[in-house]
């Protein structure tokens, strides 16, 4: 029975916690004593069972939803790997979206330059980081023909982008550091020197191109 002078506080109190009043205490108190520590035998807090309870129910909802139906992803929602290649697809889609704005082009949108500006400024990054190898003329040194229509990794604009940006793995080496608009310059100055005449031109290394 609550006592008269007992606080609505009091009494709220007293249901949140269940707590033995402290002159009934002897009636829940344990034969645990330990230099003089007593233990009660208090029943756990309804706020605090109920809570737990809670968190059971929502940890059965959250597996079941996006662990359960793994085999589904569209049965009940979309499990995290699902979700993870979602937002990949999102990202991707701004990437492009950003390079299409700002004009900047990779190896599965470059095209061939054909303007005298460019290629001048084509032949001038050619000169100075690629002639030691293939020689002012593209006749081909330690590196092969440019002037030939043998072609070891690809003669098509994207290939020959993705040949300077990334190297290969026979002595090529990657000049990501040209940024893909000089890239792009250099790559459509290379396939300018298709049918030039070399001094001195290197045999035909790979196959012979086909761009169709």
């Amino acid at each position: 029975m609550a006592k008269k002078n007992e606080s609505a506080f009091d009494r709220l109190l007293k249901k949140l916690t269940k707590a033995t009043p402290i002159e009934q205490e002897s009636s829940v108190k344990l034969d645990h004593n330990f230099d003089g520590i007593e233990e009660l035998n208090n029943p756990l807090p309804p706020w605090w069972t109920a809570g737990f309870v809670i968190t059971v129910i929502i940890s059965v909802i959250y597996i079941a939803f996006y662990f359960m139906n793994y085999y589904d992803p569209a049965k009940i929602g979309k499990w995290q790997e699902q979700e993870l290649q979602n937002e990949l697809a999102k990202a991707q889609k701004q990437v492009e979206a950003y390079k299409k704005a700002h004009n900047i082009v990779d190896e599965n949108t470059v095209t061939v330059l054909t303007d005298k500006k460019s290629l001048e400024e084509g032949k001038e990054i050619y000169l100075k980081n690629c002639a030691s190898c293939h020689v002012a003329d593209g006749g081909g040194l330690v590196g092969p023909n440019l002037t030939d229509n043998a072609w070891i990794y690809g003669c098509d604009i994207k290939d020959v982008f993705k040949i300077i940006t990334n190297g290969t793995s026979k002595g090529m080496p990657q000049w990501k550091a040209l940024g893909a608009t000089n890239i792009q310059k250099v790559a459509s100055y290379v396939l300018s020197l298709q049918g030039s005449k070399p001094a001195k031109p290197k045999a035909p290394e790979g196959q012979p191109c086909n761009k169709s």
